[in-house]
C-alpha cells in the first residue's frame, strides 16, 4: 500500500512541479509588466474570485469524498451519487451566473479597486465553471488516475501562461491575466467532458430531472452546506485581510502583501502531491484493517512534511524574492517568513482533523466561524495602524487557535493514535537551522551578499533533511524507491 501511495504521490509531484513551476516562473514576468497599483487591482479581483469559487463549489467535492468514497464501487449507488453531484453543480452554476449578471454593478461598487464590468465577468468565468471542473478532477483522484489528473492540470497551466505572455507583450495589462484564465478554464472543461460523461453513464441526461429529486440530494446538500459556511469563515481569515488592506492602507501595499502570500503558498503547492492523494483516500483507509493506525501515520507524516518544507522555504525564499523581483516588491521577503509559519500551522490543522468529518461537517464549521470572527475583529482593530504586520500577526494567532480546536474536537469524535514526538523533533531541528542562518547574517560578508545567503540556506536545508531521515522522522527515500521497484514475490 505504501508503494502505491508513493507512486500516486510521485505523479502528483511531477504534475504540481510542472504546473506550479510555470505559475511561479510567471511572477517575475508579470511584476515587470504591471505596476504595484495594477497588481493590487488584480489581487482585489482575485479576492472576489475566491469568494465565488467557495459558493459555486457548494462543498460538492467533499461530498464526493465522503459518500462515493464510502459507497460500494460495484453498486449502482456510486454512479447515482456522481450523477447527483454533477446535477447539483449544474444548478448552482446557472443560479450563480444569473445572479452575477443581475448584481454586477452592486458587486463592482463593493470592490476596493476600480474595475470594469468586463473585468468582473472575466474573473468570474473560471469560478462559475469551478464545480463542473472540480468534480471530474476529483473522480480522477479517487480512481487513482493521477497521471491523467496531472496531464489535464499541466495543459491548462501551460495554455494559460502562453496566453498571458502574448497578451502582456501586446499591452493588455490586467486584462491579459483575466482573459487567459477564462480561456484556459473553458478549454479544460471541454477536455474533461468525455471523461465526465463516461462516469455519468449512458442515458444520464434522460433521467437528469428525476435525479434532482432523489432523496440522497438532501443529505448531500446538508453535508456540503456547512463546508461552504466553514470555507466562508476561512475566507474571512485569508481573504478579508487583502480586502481591508486595500481599503485602509492602499492598493500598492496590497500588491507587496499579495506577492508574499503567493510565495508562502508554495508550501501548500509542494504539499499537494500528498494531499491530492490523501484527502480522497482517507475515508477508504479507515475501513481497512488497522485503518486507525494507518490514518494517524499518514496524517502525521503529512504534518511533518509540511513543517520540513516550511523551514526549507524560510531558509531560501526570502533570498529568491530579492534576486528575481523588482525592488518595489522586496519588502515581501520579510513578510513571507511569518506567512510560511502561518501555512505550516494551517497545514497541520487541515490534516489532523479527520474526526470532524466522520459523521458530520458541522463541527469544523463552528471552529472556522469562531476563528473568522476573531480574525475580522483583529483586522478592524489593528490593520489601519499597523498595516501588513497586523494582518500576518492576526493570521498566526487565528490559525494556531484553529489547529488546537480542530485537533481537540477531532480526537473527541474519532480519536487516532498520533505520535507527537516526531513533529517536535522537526520543529526543534528547523528552529536550530534558522538560528544558524541568522547567526550567519551577523557576519558582514554574508549579510551583504544575497547569493552567499542563499547558498548557506540551501546547505542548511540539506542538513535538516538528512538529520530528520537519520532519526527516522521521515522514511529513507532510497529504501522506498527500492521497495517500489522490487518485483513482486512469486507464491
Amino acid at each position: 500500500m505504501k508503494s502505491t501511495a508513493m507512486h500516486q504521490a510521485a505523479y502528483y509531484a511531477l504534475g504540481i512541479v510542472m504546473m506550479k513551476g510555470i505559475s511561479l516562473l510567471m511572477i517575475p514576468f508579470v511584476t515587470r509588466h504591471l505596476t504595484t497599483t495594477e497588481y493590487g487591482t488584480l489581487e482585489s479581483l482575485l479576492v472576489f474570485a475566491d469568494v465565488a469559487t467557495i459558493i459555486i463549489g457548494f462543498g460538492l467535492v467533499e461530498a464526493l469524498h465522503r459518500y462515493v468514497g464510502l459507497a460500494d464501487e460495484k453498486n449502482s449507488e456510486s454512479k447515482q451519487l456522481i450523477s447527483n453531484c454533477y446535477s447539483l453543480a449544474i444548478i448552482v452554476t446557472v443560479i450563480c451566473m444569473l445572479s452575477l449578471l443581475f448584481f454586477a454593478n452592486n458587486i463592482i461598487a463593493l470592490l476596493p479597486a476600480k474595475v470594469s464590468n468586463l473585468q468582473l465577468l472575466l474573473i468570474a468565468f473560471p469560478a462559475l465553471l469551478e464545480g463542473l471542473i472540480a468534480i471530474p478532477l476529483t473522480l480522477m483522484r479517487m480512481q487513482s488516475l493521477a497521471k491523467k489528473f496531472c496531464l489535464f492540470s499541466v495543459i491548462k497551466a501551460f495554455i494559460q501562461a502562453l496566453i498571458i505572455i502574448v497578451l502582456l507583450e501586446l499591452g493588455y495589462g490586467i486584462d491579459a491575466i483575466l482573459i487567459a484564465g477564462a480561456i484556459s478554464s473553458l478549454l479544460l472543461i471541454l477536455f474533461l467532458l468525455p471523461y465526465q460523461l463516461q462516469q455519468l453513464g449512458p442515458g444520464w441526461y434522460k433521467k437528469w430531472f428525476g435525479l434532482l429529486f432523489w432523496k440522497k440530494n438532501l443529505e448531500i446538500i446538508n453535508y456540503g452546506t456547512p463546508i461552504v459556511a466553514g470555507r466562508m469563515g476561512l475566507f474571512a481569515i485569508t481573504g478579508l485581510d487583502r480586502w481591508l488592506l486595500a481599503d485602509k492602507v492602499g492598493i500598492e501595499q496590497l500588491a507587496v502583501y499579495a506577492i508574499a502570500i503567493k510565495f508562502s503558498l508554495v508550501l501548500a503547492l509542494l504539499m499537494q502531491p500528498f494531499t491530492l492523494w490523501w484527502f480522497p483516500y482517507r475515508f477508504k483507509l479507515l475501513k481497512q484493517v488497522g485503518g486507525d493506525e494507518k490514518c494517524a501515520y499518514y496524517a502525521m507524516l503529512g504534518t511533518n512534511l509540511g513543517l520540513l518544507l516550511g523551514f526549507a522555504m524560510m531558509l531560501t525564499i526570502p533570498q529568491f524574492i530579492q534576486i528575481i523581483l523588482p525592488y518595489e516588491y522586496h519588502e515581501a521577503a520579510s513578510i513571507v517568513i511569518v506567512l510560511l509559519v502561518v501555512n505550516m500551522v494551517k497545514n497541520a490543522g487541515d490534516l489532523l482533523n479527520l474526526g470532524c468529518f466522520i459523521k458530520s461537517s458541522l463541527n469544523q464549521m463552528w471552529v472556522q466561524w469562531l476563528c473568522a470572527a476573531i480574525a475580522v475583529l483583529g483586522y478592524l482593530l489593528f490593520m489601519e495602524d499597523y498595516g501588513v504586520w497586523a494582518a500576518v500577526s492576526v493570521l498566526l494567532f487565528v490559525y494556531s487557535l484553529r489547529l488546537g480546536l480542530l485537533y481537540r474536537y477531532s480526537q473527541i469524535f474519532y480519536p487516532l493514535p498520533y505520535t507527537h514526538s516526531s513533529w517536535i523533533l522537526v520543529v526543534l531541528a528547523g528552529c536550530t537551522c534558522m538560528g544558524l542562518l541568522y547567526l550567519g547574517f551577523l557576519i558582514e560578508f554574508i549579510a551583504s551578499d544575497i547569493i552567499v545567503q542563499l547558498c548557506l540556506g540551501l546547505t542548511l536545508v540539506i542538513s535538516l533533511l538528512i538529520s530528520l531521515i537519520i532519526v527516522n522522522v521521515f522514511p529513507n527515500p532510497i529504501s522506498l524507491w527500492k521497495q517500489s521497484t522490487a518485483p513482486a514475490a512469486v507464491v
